[in-house]
């Protein structure tokens, strides 16, 4: 594949992510497709000129549509010595890496920034040192010393052939409310930055894109989430911050008031969940959207909203955990938590987002299954997702009113047909107000008339047909996307932001000669009835997961396979280090295990 990786690193607070999403954009106008990978701190403010300090971005740059943030970094363009040490520990650079070094900093660390140069050096690395002229220097202390990633955005707008003119644009819109002497000494900044590359001893690099037809977006996960919520119907939103689920909240409040919405910042997430399950009993297509930390304390009100009979869609953008963990890291942990997180036999469906353009549609369909079944449905994200932006041709709205006229293009991207009557616990299923009509609501056992009820049939009854709501989602599941043959020597299974990398890893080893197939999951639980004959095909079925596996403890997503199919399914490639797996990851297991396997 033609692409490229680099990376941005600056301390935080100094506009790397601004820069990013500038270039990114300019980029993807020009025809290119990108990728995109913020790096945030975990801190808020942390001291600048520490390693807790490192901010930034990892873009990677293609001809054709790219679907992952790809194997390792071509280029480091590095603000100071100190962030470029740090880097070095993560080993995300390509053999023989570009590294262009800010020298600003020099002076007040002299031999810091010569033992870093010496380290990345001594690692293969090409090291190219640079320094802005007095006149950058004079520009930006009338700027209180910002700029910098004006400058950094210029050089790479010149590295990668960028259009000048389009990313000149681009600031201008972006700062448009800055006073104009300030907005023109940026980019006056942004030109010098531009100018250097020709006078540094580096090869620019140049990827073609395609001209595009039609009107096209470029829209990140948790945006698109926010979008598809107001097209699904949704009205009502409560939620508490957490990173990072806190942007869907954000860009809520700035739009879903013009749609009739309704945005709760709630005190706590308990409150959150508790006015969002209030908005729904009341007739209000609702949601909540929180991180590991916020599910942990919605468990109780999911069960309750479970056997009250109550719809609720809930978002988990995962993060790495457990506890308050990696923040701004990506993971896929919380799935068990999702599944069983409350006490008892707790009935809930689970699906996940493979892409953006899922996070637009994925509303919809929460919506249809939680007030067709009336029970919790989870939409499953993760950071990587509700940061990685994609360019896509307009979306197709549905502005959804009535869940029994959802469109069988939506159904069919989650392979899944519509589902038959569903029978409920309580007959009686009447909204407040309704005129002769009364509904007990209520967490405690009932009868089929809503009335409390503690005897063995009536608990047995309960435990039935809350759990034939499911079976019958089973039953309407077609078989999930397989990637490469159908009867393969191996089957790698993932679920969630895992397909982008999957699908690629395939088709690479394709190329290799690895006989390997690959198989996404968009609806994680329930799962497929048809999953087992699946299995029974391949000589060996693993898991791909950004979540903690072993050969004594399977990773979630096996663990689940297991207790469903009754397959000895492995923890295949299961790294819980807070990043997207890489391509370069899976084939280098499919290459040990081809070995193993000749």
């Amino acid at each position: 594949m033609n692409s490229t990786r680099f990376e941005l690193l600056m301390d935080a607070g100094n506009g790397a992510q601004k820069a990013g999403d500038i270039l990114v954009t300019s980029l993807a106008k020009a025809g290119q497709y990108v990728f995109i990978e913020p790096i945030i701190p975990a801190e808020i403010s942390p001291p600048k000129r520490t390693p807790h300090s490192m901010s930034g971005v990892v873009i990677r740059l293609s001809g054709q549509e790219i679907t992952n943030i790809g194997d390792y970094s071509e280029l480091m363009l590095v603000e100071h010595e100190i962030l470029l040490e740090r880097r070095l520990m993560d080993k995300e650079y390509a053999e023989r890496a570009l590294v262009l070094i800010d020298m600003g900093d020099e002076q007040r660390a002299p031999e810091a920034y010569e033992s870093v140069i010496s380290l990345a050096r001594s690692k293969g690395l090409e090291v190219c040192p640079f320094r802005m002229d007095e006149e950058v220097q004079g520009i930006m202390k009338t700027l209180n010393g910002n700029g910098k990633n004006m400058f950094y955005l210029g050089m790479l707008t010149a590295f990668y052939h960028a259009d000048k003119e389009d990313v000149e644009k681009a600031v201008r819109q972006t700062f448009k409310k800055l006073p104009l002497d300030k907005l023109e000494k940026n980019l006056i900044i942004f030109k010098k930055g531009h100018d250097l590359i020709k006078d540094l001893p580096v090869k620019p690099v140049f990827i073609s894109g395609q001209k595009r037809v039609g009107e096209h977006v470029l829209l990140d996960g948790n945006t698109a989430l926010a979008l598809g919520m107001i097209d699904a119907g949704i009205r009502f939103f409560s939620g508490y911050p957490i990173t990072p689920a806190s942007s869907i909240m954000h860009t809520l409040a700035k739009i879903f008031p013009s749609y009739g919405g309704i945005l709760h910042q709630a005190e706590d997430e308990i409150s959150a969940i508790g006015a969002s399950i209030g908005a729904y009993y009341g007739g209000t297509p609702a949601v909540t959207a929180t991180s590991g930390p916020g599910l942990s304390l919605k468990q109780e009100f999911i069960g309750f909203a479970s056997v009250a009979e109550i719809p609720i869609i809930i978002v988990d953008v995962q993060r790495g955990g457990p506890s308050t963990g990696l923040p701004t890291r990506t993971e896929q942990s919380d799935l068990l938590s999702a599944i069983f997180g409350t006490h008892g036999d707790s009935t809930k469906i689970v699906l996940s987002v493979s892409d953006v353009e899922d996070c637009f549609y994925a509303p919809h369909l929460a919506r249809y299954l939680t007030e067709t079944c009336k029970v919790p449905v989870f939409i499953m994200s993760d950071y990587m997702t509700s940061v990685s932006y994609k360019i896509f041709e307009k979306l197709k709205t549905e502005q959804l009113k009535e869940v029994s006229d959802i469109s069988d293009r939506i159904l069919d991207r989650f392979f899944l047909k519509k589902l038959k009557e569903v029978k409920m616990v309580k007959s009686q299923q009447s909204l407040p107000g309704e005129p002769g009509l009364m509904r007990r609501l209520t967490g405690l056992n009932t009868d089929e008339n809503g009335s409390v009820m503690y005897t063995s049939a009536s608990a047995v009854r309960s435990h039935e047909v809350r759990n034939e709501k499911l079976h019958e989602l089973r039953r309407s599941l077609l078989k999930p996307e397989l990637f490469g043959p159908a009867d393969s020597d191996v089957l790698i299974v993932g679920w969630g932001s895992t397909r982008g990398v999957l699908k690629e890893s395939i088709e690479l080893a394709a190329k290799k000669g690895i006989s390997a197939s690959g198989m996404h999951l968009k609806m994680v639980y329930p799962l497929p009835l048809s999953l087992k004959e699946v299995f029974s095909k391949f000589k060996k079925v693993m898991t791909i997961e950004v979540a903690y596996g072993d050969g004594l403890k399977p990773a979630p997503l096996a663990s689940l396979l297991r207790l469903e199919t009754l397959v000895e399914v492995e923890s295949g490639i299961t790294i819980p280090n807070g990043r997207p797996i890489k391509p370069v990851q899976v084939i280098e297991k499919l290459m040990a295990l081809k070995g193993v396997m000749a």
